[in-house]
């Protein structure tokens, strides 16, 4: 259901360049958090000195986290009071691939080399996840920002929707996320 290159810029603002503790369940608007996973795979050797994913062992159990606060990026939002647990830095090969649950503490460190940091993330769910309602609850503002950011682009959608455009069947028969609220 979701895609990404990630091509960290070499020598950045920490600010810009650290993808803060957080956990990937915040952005999505679809549950059981048992049914997606999210992969990781390396494009590079990546190591603390390029800005490597770090986890928090065993953090997927305490449920999702509702103190968030957002970071100087607008889309990297961060836990609250979490940052002296202990992390494990994932130093990874080219071609090494990691898999983690979307509850687990996770994040990066900036990249302090010359060069450009590539990964890809992708994140799969079971077509038939039940999306929610996010109204009232920690993930209504990342909701806002982004159907604020869809609509700059011309796409006026619900969130629900945007995820439903944005992914893809891989196998299976068609689900809930197969399903629009409007016709476009």
């Amino acid at each position: 259901m979701n895609s990404m290159l990630i091509n960290k810029p070499p020598d950045s603002d920490p600010d810009f360049s650290i993808h803060p503790l957080h956990q990937d369940l915040l952005y999505f608007p679809f549950r059981p958090a048992n049914s997606i996973v999210a992969s990781w795979t390396a494009m590079e050797k990546i190591d603390r000195n390029n800005g490597c994913l770090y986890v928090v062992p065993g953090s997927h159990l305490d449920g999702i986290l509702y103190e968030h606060e957002t970071s100087k990026h607008t889309l990297y939002d961060g836990v609250q009071g979490k940052g002296h647990l202990e992390k494990e830095h994932v130093v990874m090969e080219k071609g090494d691939t990691i898999f983690f649950h979307p509850l687990i503490l996770h994040g990066s460190g900036p990249n302090n080399t010359k060069g450009f940091r590539k990964a890809i993330s992708v994140h799969y769910a079971d077509s038939n996840c039940n999306f929610i309602d996010v109204k009232g609850t920690v993930q209504e503002d990342l909701m806002t920002r982004i159907e604020e950011l869809a609509a700059k682009f011309g796409a006026l959608m619900n969130y629900a929707d945007i995820w439903k455009v944005k992914s893809r069947l891989v196998k299976g028969p068609p689900g809930e996320f197969q399903k629009l609220s409007s016709h476009l």
